[in-house]
């Protein structure tokens, strides 16, 4: 029979990682064309040598009919759409994207027991229902599902057994139904301190409301790699003091969108593109834009070294560095300290970010993107990943922010419901063009903004 690791295929936050080593050195290679010539291809990445370690040189009995392969392999492509993204390269997909190509590539091995881990996070309102139809067809087929999830509003039908966690201990078990009761009103009681009210230092709401002036000036920006067209035609103004939702399915350009704020994307130079009142490429350097803009996103999750102390994470964001690179002074370690203090993480300081769980290194990015009062904070997708408990104290913490504080917020998110109270404007993209843009009670807006993202 087949070894047991061979009937057991898992999908994790840590497979996504394992995926890229050999592909990306670092994050900003995504937008950065012929950096890596050795980059692996999603269609590669989905070939039967790399989903079944298969040495071509060997002759193994019982190895899967090569046809038979590519018929199911098709088979599974069509299902989850993936025909466009064959040839691209791992690194050029976006994180929701990348998602699927990994249950793909589960999916392939055929296993008896299927493992996953908060499947639904990074992908839109249409690509969830997807994946549910998905799950409930595979479980119809007799394959067996483990799903791992910080929340059950997204449980499949043939779901049929639950195990409760809470702080490391087991507090419920037994048949869905049995459960339904306590499954809809249990909730987590969070430990520690709440997210406190940011210090003195951040009182310039009034300045910067009646000196408001234009962060980020976009006119008539297009992207395009290998003739496809990211971004088409975007026009787009940010003044300070707006808090922006970003919104859009899967694909959308809403990354790459960010990656020409963000200094990593090498077109913004041949864009119409004005940050902080300076054209880019008039003698603005990267670093000078990175001082000013505090970010957190799957991407720097992702690539995020985990040998590092997570107070070190946090001290990073003083020099935009990824890993324990440069100095922090007595007074700014104090600072990322209390940032951490207020997200209930001191108990973590001293860990490596890697011995954490992902929620709390979500939140540690959190403080990081913080810790140096930013103008212009950047948070794509920061509540996945984390549990109901904690995605309400990041939430409380932007609101927080966005009362308290001179920071302009640009916030993407594919959960309507998990936007902050404080968001102003809407921007939504589609098929890489501007679909609507405006306050988010202006006509259309709204219908955008309380719709899905």
């Amino acid at each position: 029979g087949d070894a047991p690791r061979d009937a057991i295929a898992h999908v994790s936050f840590e497979s996504q990682s394992a995926a890229l080593p050999f592909e990306s050195p670092f994050h900003q290679a995504r937008w950065n064309r012929g950096v890596n010539q050795q980059s692996l291809s999603v269609s590669d990445f989905l070939s039967e040598q790399r989903v079944n370690r298969v040495n071509p040189y060997l002759v193994v009995e019982g190895r899967t009919d090569p046809v038979v392969f590519q018929a199911y392999r098709s088979e599974i492509v069509e299902l989850l759409e993936l025909e466009p993204l064959l040839d691209r390269s791992l690194d050029q997909v976006s994180n929701g994207e990348r998602r699927k190509v990994l249950l793909a590539h589960a999916l392939l091995k055929r296993p008896r027991l299927l493992i996953l881990e908060d499947p639904f996070a990074g992908l839109d309102l249409a690509s969830r229902a997807k994946l549910l139809q998905i799950l409930s067809a595979l479980m119809a087929r007799d394959v067996r599902i483990v799903l791992v999830a910080p929340g059950q509003e997204l449980l499949p039908p043939g779901i049929t057994h639950v195990l409760f966690m809470d702080r490391g201990r087991v507090v419920a078990q037994g048949p869905r139904e049995e459960l339904r009761q306590f499954l809809s009103t249990h909730r987590r009681t969070e430990p520690g301190s709440p997210v406190a009210r940011p210090a003195g230092s951040f009182g310039r709401v009034q300045e910067e409301q009646d000196n408001a002036r234009p962060l980020v000036q976009m006119r008539d920006v297009s992207v395009s790699y290998d003739g496809g067209r990211i971004l088409d035609g975007v026009d787009w103004s940010v003044w300070a003091g707006e808090n922006w939702a970003l919104l859009g399915p899967n694909g959308a350009g809403k990354t790459t969108l960010l990656s020409l704020i963000l200094g990593d994307n090498p077109q913004a130079y041949a864009n119409d593109i004005t940050l902080f009142g300076k054209r880019r490429g008039s003698g603005d350097t990267i670093w000078e834009l990175k001082e000013r803009i505090g970010w957190v996103a799957p991407e720097l999750h992702l690539y995020y070294p985990r040998n590092v102390a997570c107070l070190d994470v946090v001290c990073s964001g003083f020099h935009d560095a990824i890993g324990a690179h440069g100095r922090c002074s007595a007074q700014q370690r104090e600072t990322a300290r209390n940032w951490l203090r207020r997200l209930g993480l001191s108990p973590v300081a001293e860990m490596q970010f890697g011995a954490v769980s992902e929620g709390e290194q979500r939140l540690v990015l959190i403080a990081r993107a913080l810790v140096k009062e930013p103008e212009l904070l950047v948070f794509d997708e920061p509540c996945q990943g984390l549990d109901p408990a904690n995605r309400d104290r990041v939430l409380h913490l932007v609101e927080t922010l966005g009362d308290h504080t001179a920071s302009t917020l640009i916030y993407v998110s594919h959960h309507h419901d998990a936007l902050p109270r404080t968001i102003t404007h809407v921007l939504r993209l589609a098929g890489g063009k501007v679909a609507n843009s405006g306050r988010v009670y202006d006509a259309g807006a709204n219908d955008d903004y309380r719709g899905e993202a």
